[in-house]
C-alpha cells in the first residue's frame, strides 16, 4: 500500500491543480486480441520513464481496468466510466499528467467496448486526429489459439517472474481453431480498415520476442519520446515445439493441408 501511495497523491495533486502538470503527450492505444503479448509489450512500455500504458480499461464495467498503482476511483469515476465512457475517456484517462510524461495510451480489445453504451469509445478514438495505435499481431494464430486454451485451462495467464512452468500438451478442436483463424484475421483486417485515418504502427509478437530491445526501440520512436532500453515485466509461458504441446497435431496438420492455414503448422 505505501509504494502506491505517492502516484495516489500526485493524482490527487493533478487532478486538484495542486500540481504543475500537461496534456501535450502523445496519446495511444495498443490495440489487438489475447494472447498476442499485448501485456508484454505493455510491460515494456511503462518500464520507460517517460511512458504510462493503463491495462485493459473498457475489458468489463465490473472494475476499470487500471493494471496501475495509485487509482482507486471514486464512486463517480465508476458511474462516469459506465454510463459516459467518452467523457471519462477524456476526463480520467488523457488528464494531466506529470510534464516528464511524454505518451499516455492503454490496451483495448477489438471486442471490448461493444455494448451500446460504450461504442462510442470506438468513434471518439478514432476521431481523434492524433491518436497514435499501435496494432500488435501475431503471425502464427494456431500459437495464439493454444496459448489462450492452455490460459483457460490453466488459469494461468501471464508469468511474471521468468521461472519454467510445467508444459502440458492439450488436444485441439479443428472447427474451434478454424473458426477462430478466420475471426482473427477478419479483425485484424477490419480494424486495420477502422483505423486507416490514424497513425499506426504494426508490431508482429515473433519480432517482439525474438528482439524486444530492437522492437521497443520502433515504438519509441513511434511515439516520439527518448529511446531508452526497457525491462520485461512478464516472460513467455511455454517454449514447446508446437508438435510437443498440442496432443492431436498430427491430425490437425493434416486437415489443414491444403488451407491457407497450412503455414501455421511450418516449424
Amino acid at each position: 500500500m505505501k509504494a502506491e501511495l505517492y502516484p495516489y497523491l500526485r493524482n490527487v495533486a493533478l487532478d486538484a491543480g495542486l500540481m504543475a502538470g500537461h496534456t501535450d503527450y502523445v496519446k495511444f492505444i495498443i490495440l489487438g486480441r489475447s494472447r498476442v503479448g499485448s501485456n508484454f509489450l505493455r510491460g515494456l512500455l511503462n518500464s520507460h520513464s517517460q511512458v504510462t500504458v493503463f491495462g485493459e480499461l473498457f475489458q468489463n464495467k465490473e472494475e476499470i481496468g487500471w493494471a496501475l498503482p495509485g487509482y482507486y476511483p471514486s464512486k463517480r469515476t465508476l458511474r462516469l466510466f459506465r454510463e459516459a465512457p467518452v467523457d471519462f475517456l477524456q476526463q480520467k484517462v488523457f488528464k494531466n499528467f506529470p510534464e516528464r510524461v511524454g505518451a499516455v495510451g492503454f490496451k483495448i480489445f477489438y471486442y471490448h467496448a461493444q455494448d451500446e453504451e460504450w461504442k462510442p469509445v470506438w468513434d471518439c478514438l478514432q476521431a481523434m486526429p492524433d491518436l497514435k495505435v499501435i496494432h500488435i499481431k501475431r503471425r502464427n494464430i494456431l500459437k495464439t489459439h493454444l496459448s489462450r486454451q492452455r490460459a483457460i485451462k490453466t488459469d494461468r495467464w501471464v508469468n511474471t517472474n521468468g521461472r519454467r512452468e510445467p508444459q502440458r500438451s492439450v488436444s485441439l478442436d479443428y472447427r474451434e481453431c478454424l473458426d477462430d483463424f478466420i475471426r482473427t484475421r477478419a479483425w485484424e483486417e477490419a480494424y486495420d480498415a477502422y483505423f486507416a485515418g490514424n497513425d499506426t504502427l504494426e508490431v508482429m509478437y515473433e519480432d517482439l520476442a525474438t528482439d524486444y530491445q530492437r522492437e521497443t526501440r520502433r515504438v519509441q520512436e513511434f511515439l516520439g519520446v527518448s529511446v531508452e532500453a526497457v525491462q520485461p515485466e512478464t516472460y513467455k509461458q511455454s517454449r514447446q515445439p508446437l508438435s510437443d504441446a498440442i496432443a492431436n497435431y498430427c491430425e490437425l496438420k493434416e486437415r489443414f493441408q491444403q488451407t491457407p492455414w497450412s503455414l501455421f503448422f511450418e516449424e
